[in-house]
């Protein structure tokens, strides 16, 4: 009960906030207030400087990264497919990052509840930097802004899928090509 009262809270403030709805919240993370950050049972990055290092781990395991956001409807569809991919790969060195491109004002009010619905919260983290120009060419040359975009990839390879995938096989190729 607090929980959610503190969360309605939260939300009233983000609401009134003096930033008009028409407007991009500041990407700086000392911009979100810490209330709204700690609210968010996921991890948030309000710059690209700070995600970044996620795309370039070099270790033993394979990372598959998906780019979607609430409000796309192929991106939604296709989920289920990455949860499948989670299930079923629970004992190998495959990691799956679910990277919400919520819009900064819709975390509490659209993407907590959400996520906590699907129960995706240990494979999501929020990405809010709004400057798309200045860091989607380094997830990938090959990716045109578009979502949903997946990038798979390891110590040894690296591939990328720029639109939906049609169906669970099309994921688990994609990620076999990288294991390969």
């Amino acid at each position: 009960m607090k929980t959610t009262l503190i969360a309605c809270f939260m939300a009233i403030l983000i609401g009134c906030s003096a930033t008009p709805a028409d407007k991009p919240i500041s990407q700086s993370p000392a911009a979100t207030p810490i209330a709204v950050r700690d609210s968010i049972p996921f991890p948030v990055f309000m710059s690209f400087a700070e995600f970044e290092p996620l795309l370039h781990l070099s270790n033993d395991t394979t990372y598959v990264v998906n780019f979607w956001a609430t409000w796309c409807k192929p991106c939604v569809e296709e989920l289920p497919f990455f949860e499948k991919l989670i299930a079923e790969t629970a004992n190998q060195p495959i990691k799956v990052l679910l990277v919400s491109m919520d819009f900064p004002k819709d975390f509490l009010r659209k993407l907590v509840p959400f996520v906590a619905e699907r129960k995706l919260q240990r494979h999501v983290v929020a990405l809010g930097d709004l400057d798309y120009d200045a860091w989607i060419g380094k997830v990938s040359e090959a990716w045109d802004g578009a979502i949903p975009f997946t990038l798979v990839y390891n110590k040894k390879s690296r591939a990328v899928k720029n639109t939906e995938f049609a169906d669970y096989a099309e994921l688990s190729s994609l990620v076999s090509s990288v294991l390969d």
